[in-house]
């Protein structure tokens, strides 16, 4: 089989291209970015696929440069202007050097200029200095910054001679700073002592970032001068601070001597610069050497320690971090040295954090928890559980157990199950770690802390922990088994009540007949239970037995149990016909023994829009009772019917 039909039609031939070239060039003649940057971008697409074509990318960048000095839009030369960019060779250089002089022309031949390599754009740059008029000369300059050109250092100091505008001037120092060098340096020195503070802080910054430079080529005998150069002078705090972080790290392999200087001296931004470069610069098996320079700091500095230290997961920092956060009067400082204990620290620190967390407040509190949860490895883990086993106070074992419940420690179910005995313990904190830790193997256990509580709310909260647990059972059908099986046997009537709520939260169909039969029983609190297990069945089997019990029951109590449990059943049919469900709760509303329920109905029914509940809630717009929630109901149907 042969391919060479499908290879011809996927070739084109140069002059194709060159031609497709041509046409788009054409097109963007008039080019205006407003109406859209397709032909644009159809030129970027030609130029990036033939740019590598040493032939095609010759004859590109001569039709390019032809078109970027003829007569076209501004906005057309622009988008010449990248593409041209990448192609753009020592001719494009020479040939855009006519352009540099025009305000119109300017912009775009110098984007094309900065790009091109080699030393013929900076000359084409460098001449134009001299004859530009002034509407461009900043431009220019600030292209020869970009391209750092060392050559045209000494023509930009001609033209500082020259008094130019402000503007101008700026310019120039920002070139200068991005260029480089000691000539560069040696005439930005001369800015130092301007009476212009503008002018005077733009040299320093520009000095700066030539430091800056030179420290990343290695140059560092050039960075050290500038920094002391700059330290002569008076500068802003900031500056003062870079410059100080210039000669430290100027200062290669001696850097010790500097910093050590650095925090001896009473100079706070020679400080702060030398404990910034902590991290940078000291190695693991070195930082002791320097953390009794650290003692003596002021709090406003020994802030910035700690973070410092937090690279350092060694015994000697760690020391040094549990002394700041446990004895600095500074709550900033105490905090911020909790934060890199979690970071550095390890099982040794444990203790000390869990009594942080459970003495501190606000912010040193959470950073205290919030470190407990950071620190790594499974010794700290064993740790809280040691902890746990002696029996510590509670504000402790509160700890404890919440950082066993972040750290996910399935190890401390077992603590969580003593503690939900406990009358003084968090009932939340208890309820989160049953629930996250706790299977239905703890059910049995778990029933006689429920069964001997006098707790109604934490009762009610373990059966539900212990529905969640039947619920993840492997055996769908069998999931209440368990706990049927426990009210078969029991007679008590306050645990047949829990047995019935923990059976009717788990909502297994096959209880609903066990249900119903303690609906007859003697006791009032095992009837209510399984009424109030009935009213929150999460499937509509329960709807007839609570019609039954709203139609029968002369218990107010009753009535109102089942008409909210019907209410919330019948609203919860979202894909039954609006009509459907309009009459089921025009029934339940009929039934409703107070205003309270009928207002649940109104509620309800607004979810609905049908004609029916419209002309329902028109009858009700004047009631006494519930005027006011037919007519908000009235308005919800109408706009979500119109």
């Amino acid at each position: 089989m042969s391919f060479s039909g499908i290879s011809s039609l996927q070739t084109v031939s140069p002059s194709d291209e060159l031609a497709r070239l041509d046409r788009v060039l054409k097109s963007l003649e008039k080019f205006d970015h407003s109406q859209g940057e397709a032909p644009a971008l159809e030129l970027e697409r030609i130029i990036f696929s033939l740019k590598d074509n040493p032939g095609l990318r010759q004859a590109a960048e001569q039709r390019l440069l032809e078109f970027f000095t003829s007569d076209v839009s501004r906005d057309a030369r622009m988008a010449v202007s990248k593409p041209l960019s990448w192609i753009a060779g020592p001719e494009s250089a020479r040939a855009l050097a006519g352009q540099l002089p025009d305000p119109e022309k300017s912009d775009p031949a110098r984007y094309v200029l900065e790009r091109i390599p080699g030393d013929e754009a900076d000359k084409v740059l460098i001449k134009a200095l001299d004859k530009a008029p002034a509407a461009v000369i900043s431009g220019i300059v600030s292209s020869l910054g970009h391209r750092r050109a060392k050559a045209a250092v000494l023509s930009l100091e001609k033209l500082l001679r020259k008094n130019p505008s402000p503007q101008v001037v700026y310019n120039v120092i920002e070139a200068l700073g991005n260029i480089g060098g000691k000539e560069a340096t040696r005439i930005l020195s001369g800015y130092l002592k301007s009476g212009d503070e503008n002018l005077r802080l733009r040299a320093v910054d520009a000095l700066l970032r030539i430091a800056g430079r030179e420290i990343e080529d290695k140059n560092l005998k050039e960075a050290g001068v500038i920094s002391n150069l700059l330290l002569e002078h008076r500068l802003s705090p900031a500056q003062r601070l870079a410059a100080w972080r210039v000669k430290i790290l100027a200062s290669g392999e001696n850097y010790g001597r500097e910093i050590q200087v650095a925090l001896k001296g009473r100079d706070e931004m020679a400080q702060q610069a030398a404990i910034g470069l902590i991290p940078v610069l000291v190695s693991r098996d070195k930082i002791a050497d320097y953390l009794g320079l650290f003692s003596g700091l002021p709090d406003n500095l020994q802030v910035q320690v700690a973070p410092a230290l937090s690279d350092y997961p060694v015994p000697a920092a760690r020391e040094y971090l549990l002394n700041l956060a446990g004895k600095s009067p500074s709550a900033e400082v105490r905090t911020e040295a909790l934060v890199s204990l979690g970071k550095v620290g390890d099982n040794s620190v444990v203790e000390f954090l869990v009594r942080k967390a459970a003495s501190a407040r606000g912010k040193e509190k959470n950073a205290a928890r919030e470190s407990l949860l950071a620190l790594r490895g499974k010794p700290v883990d064993d740790r809280i559980l040691e902890l746990l086993a002696a029996g510590p106070e509670q504000s402790l074992r509160n700890e404890l157990l919440l950082a066993a419940c972040e750290r996910n420690i399935r190890e401390s179910r077992e603590y969580f199950l003593k503690e939900a005995s406990n009358p003084t313990a968090d009932p939340a904190l208890v309820s989160r770690g049953l629930r996250a830790f706790g299977d239905i193997g703890l059910a049995e256990e778990l029933l006689k802390v429920a069964f001997s509580t006098e707790d109604e709310s934490f009762r009610e909260e373990l059966a539900g922990i212990m529905a969640a647990w039947a619920k993840q059972s492997a055996r769908p059908e069998a999931r209440s088994t368990f706990f049927r099986n426990l009210l078969g046997k029991e007679t008590d009537p306050g645990r047949q009540a829990l047995l019935i709520t923990i059976i009717g939260k788990i909502g297994e169909r096959n209880s609903l007949p066990l249900l119903r039969s303690y609906l007859r029983a003697q006791n009032a609190v095992v009837r209510e239970a399984s009424l109030k297990a009935l009213a929150d069945w999460p499937e509509v089997e329960a709807r007839d037995d609570l019609l039954e019990i709203v139609r029968t029951s002369s218990d107010l109590k009753e009535k109102v149990l089942a008409v909210r449990g019907l209410v919330r059943l019948t609203a919860s049919e979202r894909y039954r016909r609006p009509e459907a469900v309009v009459e089921s709760l025009k029934d339940i509303y009929s039934l409703s023994p107070r205003a309270e329920e009928k207002k649940l109905v109104l509620s309800a029914i607004s979810d609905f829009p049908c004609q029916p509940a419209l002309e329902f809630c028109r009858t009700l717009v004047n009631d006494p009772e519930v005027g006011p929630e037919a007519r908000a109901a009235l308005e919800k149907i109408s706009q979500r019917l119109r």
